[in-house]
């Protein structure tokens, strides 16, 4: 049953067509495509002592499924989507296209696994709504995201509950690692680096290069730029900003596709994370907010 692509198929053909795109959409919740733009700007414009170590914790869940996919070298159930990529609008294709032609190992689920993380972090560690309110989305989400892995026909059902389960353990350590300690974005930036490092040692891959890269540049960011704890006002320009550097991420995923160099991968991953942690510090606060505070001039 747990390695059977007719059970994935069942899953799979037990619901319309149209539903594929609902569960590509469900897929979203814990794909590094939401999960990193979502980190990224709660950082800049939220809370960066509080979310900082998201950046980390977040990079260190990436690194450990990345290893453990690696370990395991699971094949995709081979199944086909109930609506092919080339069936959809263009726009509608591209949207759809990442989470259905997938060829990295399967085992576990990197989704599920990402989507315990950072609906756990988002339960645990945020203040919107009632504490309550946001156990139950947190549970409820990772579930979601889980089976509509198996419904766009994936992932085997073994590899998101076991994706689920190393979401929760994992989030278990690293919260017991980095509650620890006082500065928590050190603690989380190097807890990353370690994950990534025993990544990087067993799998030899490039996106554990990557994770490595990016957990040393943010820690570096963060011990010698130290951003303001003040997060960017939600101005014009605190917008322009935040479309310029999820823009810069963008282009860093497109360059991610076309290099496989261990070291170039490292490089790229060091760059960007330091970027995203050290910009609030050479882009403060006051400068985002005059577009909003400052006095037209006079006439």
């Amino acid at each position: 049953m747990w390695f059977e692509p007719a059970t994935v198929e069942a899953v799979r053909d037990a619901f319309p067509e149209w539903m594929a795109l609902l569960f590509a959409v469900l897929s979203y919740l814990g794909s590094v495509w939401f999960v990193a733009p979502v980190v990224v700007l709660a950082f800049w414009f939220v809370d960066r002592r509080r979310f900082a170590p998201w950046l980390g914790i977040v990079m260190g869940g990436y690194a450990l499924m990345v290893g453990i996919k690696s370990v395991f070298a699971v094949s995709r159930p081979g199944v086909g989507p109930a609506i092919e990529p080339a069936a959809l609008p263009t726009v509608a294709g591209l949207f759809y296209a990442p989470l259905v032609e997938v060829h990295t190992p399967a085992f576990p689920s990197g989704h599920a696994l990402a989507a315990v993380v950072v609906w756990g972090m988002f339960a645990l560690e945020s203040d919107v709504g009632r504490r309550r309110d946001r156990l139950v989305v947190a549970g409820l989400i990772p579930i979601l995201v889980a089976f509509s892995r198996v419904a766009v026909g994936v992932h085997y059902p073994i590899d998101v509950v076991v994706g689920l389960g190393v979401g929760v353990t994992y989030l278990v350590v690293a919260f017991a690692v980095v509650r620890r300690i006082d500065d928590r974005a050190t603690a989380a930036f190097g807890l990353a680096a370690t994950v990534g490092v025993v990544a990087l040692a067993v799998s030899a891959e490039p996106d554990a290069a990557t994770l490595l890269g990016g957990a040393v540049g943010a820690l570096v960011a963060w011990r010698l730029a130290t951003p303001p704890r003040d997060p960017w006002p939600r101005t014009p320009t605190g917008a322009g900003l935040a479309v310029a550097g999820v823009g810069s991420l963008g282009l860093v995923a497109l360059v991610l596709t076309v290099t496989d160099g261990l070291l170039a991968r490292w490089i790229v991953g060091f760059v960007a994370a330091a970027t995203v942690v050290s910009l609030p510090a050479f882009v403060p606060s006051r400068i985002t907010r005059r577009s909003s505070t400052e006095p037209e001039p006079a006439r």
